[in-house]
């Protein structure tokens, strides 16, 4: 077979989902063309959805030895390493393709990640504030991506709500009381419902400086004291979690006073609410766009000490917040995409007009083998029909303030009824920790 056609041949069975023969393929290429760093990259990718990051680093170091500015290879190179637990050396390896093009995000918050499960949390730190910096800034990420041109009248009215929540507290009053008119006005000229449009060109060109950029930012440093809460024992939780199948634990009082208060007030002060696509009537904050700050890396550390046979084994891979805007909608069923996932709440429970409600429902039975999830809209109808054919149950954990479940990630999971006050410091809040890839 000729050179051309049997890359051909190989790159197709790579996209055809057989990693294997392609890999076999590549190497039957580079029998006859060893200096060709691109088929080198090419097999170390196959070896890696193999299962083989030992393999995939191998191939992925004889790219670079022939080719040392090769960006794609660095990059996956820090993946291999990653698979391999070599965590500092992953974030190292993310942090040379950076220097070919700093603008890549994902891999901005790869490296994070990875500085942060090898204990540097001012380094993980930095590179999320990178992050962020690159995703608010309209002509990285282009002034049509929907964070800046897509929006919903419950996304203004929140946004004017927190600027007079800042104007009251004392920040920049002149500067937080305008933006709050101004954004009343864009909320009252938005199409009705929950659902994300297109910005009318008024609102667009009115707004286009401020529309979901980083404004404000409520600093929340560690805790000399320490995050947890003093109660908290590691030991119980982790026999609770053994003894209750396949995997759930309840924790309340899960922050010491002094953290839930201040990461309270990094929720309500910080303008890091910018996501309203992800579930109409919900905003999201993510930890590569804000949400990062010093004691919600404190607690990550916290967690994975205290609680070494549940996330020892899993360093963070995400985390996330969602703020209910109505009111009343809970989050439907659906699974997360790590090993192990935390829930945890921190809205005042006095804005719970339900105190049996508002928390979360974990289903016991475990997905079948080989259940890829699509995304939270399309699987949601599956889910249903598969839990109304399984006998296993869930359990049922209403709402406190500082209550936390950790879990199996692939366990489905909803929230429950959500019946909250109006106003803004009472909007249901519900952070996750997401530690570990799904297995």
């Amino acid at each position: 077979m000729a050179k051309g056609a049997g890359l051909a041949h190989a790159a197709a069975l790579h996209r055809d989902g057989r990693p294997a023969e392609a890999a076999a393929a590549y190497r039957a290429l580079l029998a006859d063309d060893p200096g060709n760093a691109g088929i080198w990259h090419n097999l170390g990718v196959a070896l890696a959805e193999t299962g083989d990051p030992g393999g995939a680093l191998d191939a992925f170091d004889r790219a670079l030895a022939l080719r040392p500015d090769y960006l794609h290879a660095h990059a996956n190179r820090g993946g291999a390493l990653q698979s391999l637990g070599r965590h500092a050396d992953a974030a190292a390896a993310y942090g040379e393709a950076l220097k070919l093009d700093p603008a890549l995000y994902e891999i901005r918050l790869r490296e994070g990640l990875m500085l942060l499960a090898s204990g540097d949390r001012a380094g993980a730190l930095e590179s999320f504030r990178e992050t962020r910096a690159i995703r608010r800034n309209p002509a990285a990420m282009g002034a049509d991506h929907p964070s800046f041109s897509r929006s919903s009248g419950p996304k203004f009215e929140h946004d004017a709500a927190q600027f007079r929540h800042l104007a009251q507290a004392g920040r920049e009053v002149e500067r937080f009381s305008a933006l709050a008119a101004l954004y009343d006005r864009a909320a009252a000229g938005m199409p009705d419902g929950t659902d994300p449009a297109p910005l009318p060109d008024d609102i667009r060109a009115g707004l286009e400086a401020t529309y979901n950029r980083a404004l404000h930012s409520r600093e929340v440093e560690e805790i000399a004291a320490g995050a947890l809460h003093p109660s908290f024992s590691g030991t119980d939780v982790q026999a609770r979690y053994r003894e209750n199948a396949p995997g759930i634990a309840v924790i309340d009082d899960l922050l010491s006073p002094a953290a839930l208060e201040a990461l309270s007030r990094q929720m309500l002060e910080s303008t890091i609410w910018h996501d309203c696509e992800h579930i109409p009537g919900f905003l999201a904050a993510y930890l590569e766009d804000g949400l990062a700050s010093p004691l919600l890396l404190q607690i990550v550390d916290g967690l994975r000490a205290a609680l070494p046979e549940i996330l020892g084994p899993h360093p963070l891979t995400q985390a996330w917040a969602f703020k209910c805007l109505t009111g009343s909608r809970g989050i439907d069923v659906h699974a997360d995409s790590g090993a192990v996932s935390l829930n945890f709440w921190l809205t005042p429970d006095a804005a719970n007009l339900e105190p049996d409600a508002g928390g979360l429902v974990v289903h016991r039975a475990l997905p079948p083998d080989g259940w890829a999830i699509a995304d939270y809209d399309r699987d949601k109808g599956r889910i249903r029909a598969f839990l109304d054919g399984n006998e296993a149950g869930s359990v049922t954990f209403p709402y406190r303030r500082n209550r936390a479940v950790v879990f199996r990630s692939d366990l489905f999971h909803e929230s429950g009824r959500v019946r909250f006050r109006p106003g803004y410091a009472n909007h249901r809040i519900n952070m996750t920790l997401l530690f570990g890839d799904k297995g």
